[in-house]
């Protein structure tokens, strides 16, 4: 099959094209990337393309940047596609606050500048030119760190929503004949021979050791990433469905998890459910190493209730029998809230959508003095003034919990005793009189304001959800 045949049949197989769409096409001036814009060309009548092409000068090489720039432009020139160029220096100290090696940094740079190029052009694809001998490269060196199936898996073909590797099943050495047959010249970039580089070890002196064991290489390394890639594309769908099943709640930044369904999932499915989570609420594509995982897991299985510890730009606290993952750790200061009760009157509380109603008794029976506790309370009349605040809780306050003979209690303790999540605890209600607070809406009654029997006039509030009518 020709290089031309091969390379349209592999962009059909992955579903990376249709015709009449706007290609991007970044070109560096070496051989790959002048390869797949020759392709492209070849291509552009046949499948109504529209191309555009973007070349990035990080201003490192000096003149030989300059010359490259000067190439891709005369390039462009000859094929009548527009060219734009883009000088993308390198911050320093932004890369090293990044934990970042220079070719990690430069890399990241120009994906995030080639998203916002394809939404300023209106392109549907960015295709990019990572070659077969590129894939087996990255597998090498995600062994090397100890990567699991996602690393193994390699490059994938397509990058949502623009990203596309046309030339990934294409080894460099069929390019480089492509290139010779067609006398098409290009650039070679000086800093790919460097050995400060990880990936310039291995091109130039681990690849050729195992080419004496395999000389095919290159289509064995590619044809297990594509094993692995599906395998692992399988594990994620798994894991996407289990996430589900764990999943509590979900809000910005936050998502909740169940503590006991998470960890009775096989110990690679929590990792999996883990890294999505941490996925989902950062918004970051980069993956999120074993290490990371592990210490979230560790956290997560034996951490003290309340305790957070941060990972990979998240952190994950365990309350109870739940698990939050959440952006910042800011995701749980909240302000405080406050809202006038007189008697009677109805609010509804912002914090849970519950409505809160406080109303006079007709009667005072031998039922309100019973009926103390819950979602509904009946308390003395007498014993509070009626200009009633219904407010969230503050670090100090106390009450007076009834069934515990009148004794005094933080309400931080109290919470602590009925074991609600830290999380929650800003969203409780409580129906507060100037001598006190006299209910934690849903939960219990101040011992200070129950019905006795010698109760003469008595309130009642209730703590319901809200129905359509309010």
């Amino acid at each position: 099959m020709s290089l031309e045949n091969q390379f349209k049949d592999f962009m059909t197989t992955n579903q990376m094209l249709v015709a009449g769409e706007h290609v991007m096409v970044a070109v560096s001036g070496g051989p790959d990337s002048v390869a797949l814009l020759s392709l492209f060309n070849g291509l552009r009548d046949e499948w109504r393309l529209k191309l555009h092409v973007v070349h990035f000068d990080h201003g490192l090489r000096g003149r030989e940047s300059d010359a490259d720039v000067l190439f891709v432009r005369t390039l462009c020139e000859g094929l009548a596609v527009p060219c734009i160029v883009k000088r993308l220096a390198m911050n320093g100290a932004d890369r090293r606050s990044q934990g970042s090696s220079l070719q990690e940094y430069a890399r990241n740079r120009r994906y995030h500048e080639l998203a916002s190029l394809a939404e300023e052009l209106d392109a549907d694809k960015i295709a990019v030119g990572h070659t077969a001998d590129d894939q087996v490269e990255t597998m090498i060196m995600w062994m090397v760190r100890g990567a699991g199936t996602k690393g193994l898996s390699g490059i994938p073909p397509v990058r949502p929503p623009h990203i596309i590797r046309p030339l990934l099943s294409t080894s460099r050495a069929e390019l480089l004949e492509y290139l010779q047959v067609r006398k098409l010249s290009y650039r070679i970039d000086s800093s790919n021979d460097k050995p400060i580089y990880l990936r310039n070890r291995i091109r130039h002196e681990v690849m050729p050791i195992l080419k004496q064991y395999n000389p095919n290489l290159i289509r064995a390394v590619a044809r297990q990433a594509d094993v692995v890639r599906a395998e692992d594309r399988y594990l994620d769908q798994l894991a996407r469905e289990a996430l589900v099943q764990v999943q509590q709640s979900k809000a910005k930044q936050r998502l909740t998890l169940h503590r006991t369904r998470l960890l009775n999932l096989p110990l690679a499915m929590q990792r999996r459910v883990l890294r999505m989570a941490i996925r989902e609420v950062s918004g970051t594509l980069t993956m999120t190493g074993f290490d990371t995982i592990e210490a979230g897991l560790t956290h997560i299985v034996s951490a003290q209730s309340g305790l957070s510890v941060d990972v990979n730009g998240v952190s994950i606290v365990r309350e109870y029998d739940q698990v939050h993952v959440c952006s910042f750790q800011g995701e749980w200061v909240t302000t405080r809230t406050s809202k006038p009760m007189d008697v009677p009157s109805q609010v509804v509380w912002p914090l849970t959508g519950q409505s809160m109603d406080v109303s006079t008794a007709l009667s005072v029976t031998q039922e309100a003095v019973k009926q103390m506790n819950g979602s509904q309370v009946r308390f003395d009349a007498d014993t509070c003034s009626s200009s009633l605040v219904l407010r969230n809780w503050s670090p100090g306050d106390h009450f007076f919990p009834l069934g515990m003979g009148g004794k005094r209690k933080k309400l931080q303790d109290f919470f602590s005793d009925i074991k609600l999540a830290r999380s929650l605890r800003h969203t409780i209600p409580l129906l507060v009189a100037p001598e006190g607070i006299v209910w934690v809406g849903g939960h219990r009654l101040d011992h200070r304001f129950r019905v006795t029997t010698s109760t003469r006039h008595v309130f009642v509030a209730n703590l319901s959800e809200v129905s359509e009518s309010i």
